[in-house]
C-alpha cells in the first residue's frame, strides 16, 4: 500500500518563503517609466542652448553642461578638468576668438545612465574657420539631468605648415 507523503509544515514554509523572496526581488527591480532610451531626447533638447551660450560667448552658461568631474580634450591644449576647468579653458577661447558654433549629431547611444555622442562641427571665428569631428559622453546624474562628463574635439583641418 502507498501512503500519501506526510505534509512537512517546514518544507511548505522555505516554499512559500522562496516564492515571497522572488516576488520582492521581481518587484524592486527598476521599473521607471523613463524610457531606456531618454537620453537621446534630453542631448538633442540640450544641444540649441548649448550653441547659444557658445556662441554668445557665455563660458559660464557652457560650462553648466558639464559635470562637476567632467574632462574637455580640446586641440592644441591641455586637458581641462572639472567644471571650473572647462569654464576657464571656454572662457579664454570664446573671449580671445570670438567663434560660432554649428554640429550635428551623427549618433547617440545609451547604455543605463550613460550615453555617448559623435558627429561633426563647425567653427567660424576671429582666427579663421575650422571643421572635424567630436565624442561626448554624457551621464545622468542623480537628479535626472544629462551633463557631459567627457568631452572631446578633433580638428579635420591640416596643422599650419602641413598640406592635407
Amino acid at each position: 500500500m502507498i501512503r500519501a507523503p506526510k505534509e512537512d509544515p517546514m518544507r511548505k514554509f522555505a516554499v512559500v518563503l522562496s516564492l515571497a523572496l522572488l516576488l520582492a526581488a521581481c518587484a524592486s527591480m527598476n521599473t521607471s517609466t523613463t524610457p531606456a532610451t531618454d537620453a537621446e531626447a534630453a542631448i538633442r533638447a540640450a544641444e540649441p542652448g548649448f550653441i547659444r551660450a557658445f556662441n554668445a560667448g557665455d563660458a559660464d552658461a557652457v560650462a553648466r553642461y558639464y559635470s562637476d568631474d567632467a574632462v574637455f580634450l580640446a586641440p592644441n591644449a591641455p586637458i581641462a578638468k572639472g567644471m571650473s576647468g572647462v569654464r576657464d579653458a571656454f572662457r579664454a577661447f570664446l573671449t580671445s576668438m570670438h567663434p560660432t558654433l554649428s554640429f550635428t549629431p551623427d549618433r547617440i547611444v545609451q547604455s543605463g545612465d550613460m550615453a555617448y555622442e559623435y558627429g561633426h562641427y563647425t567653427t567660424q571665428s576671429s582666427a579663421g574657420n575650422d571643421m572635424g569631428n567630436y565624442m561626448t559622453v554624457w551621464r545622468r546624474m542623480p537628479n535626472g539631468d544629462w551633463k557631459i562628463v567627457a568631452d572631446s574635439v578633433n580638428s579635420s583641418m591640416p596643422m599650419p605648415g602641413m598640406a592635407h
